[in-house]
């Protein structure tokens, strides 16, 4: 699954190419990118920011598949912390979301049954037969 930013980089690299068959203002129109946008892209290259983003979601997602997708963004931002990376819990949690990984929820298990109890314990009288032959036959 890519991201948010290699799509975007697809996007811009299919524009590049096929410039000469197509106009490039269509192009933007159809794939909905700015003509801006693209020609910044044409001319410097993806930002510092967007390189850092590509990054940090390899990161995310290798501590995320490590986890067996258990790690939210907190634990995954305190962790990439550790390795001497400096990313907060929101932008993690951003590119977590971008990227369409959710945590897995693991609730803990929970007894619901008092076995022992003081209870009076009454007696059986279907003896686990569900259809009887008559009606008040139980």
């Amino acid at each position: 699954m890519l991201n948010h930013f290699q799509e975007r980089w697809e996007v811009y690299q299919f524009i590049a190419s096929y410039k000469h068959l197509y106009p490039i203002k269509k192009m933007c129109k159809v794939l909905k990118v700015s003509r801006s946008s693209y020609y910044r892209w044409f001319s410097c290259g993806p930002s510092n920011r967007a390189l850092e983003n590509s990054l940090f979601t390899d990161l995310i997602r290798s501590i995320f598949d490590s986890s067996q997708k258990t790690y939210g963004s907190p634990k995954i931002a305190t962790e990439l912390n550790r390795q001497g990376y400096h990313i907060s819990k929101g932008r993690v949690a951003k590119l977590m979301r971008l990227n369409g990984l959710r945590s897995k929820i693991i609730r803990k298990y929970r007894i619901t049954t008092n076995s022992i109890h003081r209870y009076p314990i009454y007696r059986n009288y279907l003896n686990r037969n569900f259809t009887p032959e008559d009606l008040n036959e139980a």
